[in-house]
């Protein structure tokens, strides 16, 4: 009796084990034809918004107009964005595909700043179509590629990714060089999207890069206009390292050197378990930190954490401004800038994350201010009243100031910055403070994550 029980339960066991394995072998089915579709409708949206991209390239050179001109550059620089964002969410590593989502970022640049100055009437130089013909050339392989990835998807089902080392692209990083090799040896048909995207990558790589220098290419300075021409060496980076980490709040542990960057901004790496942190080599200041632990459940209200980071940052000598804050769950995403005798100085800039558990930094990235910290004429040549006149006259003024801003083509100005109501919506206005053009408008966007800009 107890021995047919027990082969009962047995029985039912078994029964449940293989309805469990069954529903998660449906599962993972409907999860992998979910995420094939999403790959799928990216792929063609990205191929979609290449093909209009560089048809409206090819009109720009023709227009003749400045309405024309304007039209079809501002619709690339859209487009361009649209192609990045579409990429993202295509299976390829992020490092494999820098010199694509570079090149579709650079000419969004362009043909978004070359727009502004032709509606203001600029009358490009030479010297700027020649840039355009470039882009255009470029684009015409990139776009001529993806077609031909979208009709081996329909016609040969081709993979979205080869079955390889997931670790490969470590190897690209740490060998220079062999990305380039890779394309030359490649024969034939590229074997998944990805490999055909990695290819197209490694060809654009190999051309030389345009003279136009703009907004996103900023993004990475040839030189850090804050930091000292003096190099730290590595003993000191690691000093100010764990000097950095005692006054975020992370004791009791002990980084160590993991790597070295060259360039303009330069790092030394140090790294311990969920821990990542760079100190540059001009001046040994630290630039990147991230603590990559596991939350615990939200204990602090956003004013607690605020002040917790404030006193932090004083701490470690920062006198910054708060001026955005986003609320993402377990962690605050807060911005600070310079604020200098009352004037903003939005591109030296800090970013700070804080989690909501214990209040501590988990996150901070100080690149941009050290990026382009440096003395400032601060004297607008017209006055607060004269800038007002800019404005609609039904433009509800909230608040005042002085700010510095950046502009398109690697620029930045000095503006009169106007917060305020238009039709119950709120906006920040910018006009210029020696041209007295409008330079910039931005929505005041208000949701349950906190308040930021559109």
């Amino acid at each position: 009796m107890r021995r047919n029980s027990w082969l009962g339960i047995l029985s039912i066991a078994l029964v449940l084990a293989l309805a469990w394995g069954y529903t998660g072998y449906r599962q993972g089915v409907q999860h992998k034809n979910i995420t094939e579709n999403q790959y799928n409708r990216s792929l063609r949206d990205f191929a979609s918004h290449l093909d209009q991209l560089e048809t409206d390239l090819a009109k720009s050179k023709v227009a003749s107009t400045t309405g024309q001109k304007v039209l079809y550059l501002s619709q690339a620089g859209s487009l361009s964005q649209s192609a990045v964002k579409n990429l993202s969410l295509l299976p390829a590593d992020e490092a494999g595909l820098s010199y694509v989502s570079d090149f579709l970022n650079r000419a969004g640049d362009f043909t978004r700043s070359m727009a502004y100055r032709v509606s203001l009437g600029y009358n490009p130089t030479d010297e700027d179509e020649k840039t355009l013909g470039e882009i255009h050339d470029r684009l015409l392989l990139v776009n001529e590629n993806v077609q031909d990835l979208v009709n081996r998807v329909d016609t040969d089902e081709l993979a979205w990714v080869d079955k390889t080392n997931p670790w490969t692209w470590m190897v690209s990083l740490l060998k220079p060089g062999t990305a380039e090799a890779s394309a030359d040896s490649a024969e034939g048909p590229a074997s998944s999207v990805r490999s055909g995207l990695d290819q197209l990558n490694a060809s654009l790589q190999k051309l030389p890069p345009f003279s136009y220098v703009g907004e996103y290419e900023s993004r990475t300075v040839r030189e850090p206009l804050g930091l000292p021409k003096t190099e730290v060496s590595q003993e000191n980076a690691l000093q100010k390292a764990r000097e950095f980490l005692q006054k975020v709040g992370i004791k009791d542990i002990e980084i160590e050197f993991s790597g070295v960057s060259q360039g303009p901004l330069g790092v030394f790496v140090f790294e311990d378990d969920d821990i990542f942190l760079t100190v540059s080599k001009r001046g040994g200041e630290v630039l990147i930190f991230r603590d990559q632990r596991d939350l615990d459940e939200r204990n602090l209200k956003h004013e607690e954490a605020k002040e917790k980071v404030a006193q932090t940052l004083r701490s470690l000598g920062w006198n910054l401004v708060l001026t955005s804050t986003e609320d993402f769950g377990g962690y605050l995403q807060l911005e600070y800038v310079l604020d200098e005798n009352g004037v903003r100085i939005y591109p030296d800039k800090l970013r700070i994350m804080v989690a909501l558990d214990n209040g501590q930094i988990i996150g901070y990235d100080s690149t941009p201010y050290w990026a382009y910290h440096q003395k400032r004429d601060l004297t607008p040549k017209n006055t607060l009243d004269q800038a007002k006149k800019k404005l609609r006259e039904d433009f509800q003024i909230k608040e005042t100031r002085l700010a510095i801003i950046p502009v398109m083509g690697n620029k930045e100005v000095l503006a009169h910055e106007f917060r305020g109501i238009y039709k119950d919506e709120e906006y920040l206005v910018y006009i210029n403070g020696e041209t007295g053009i409008e330079e910039k408008i931005q929505r005041i966007i208000k949701s349950p994550r906190g308040e930021y800009l559109q």
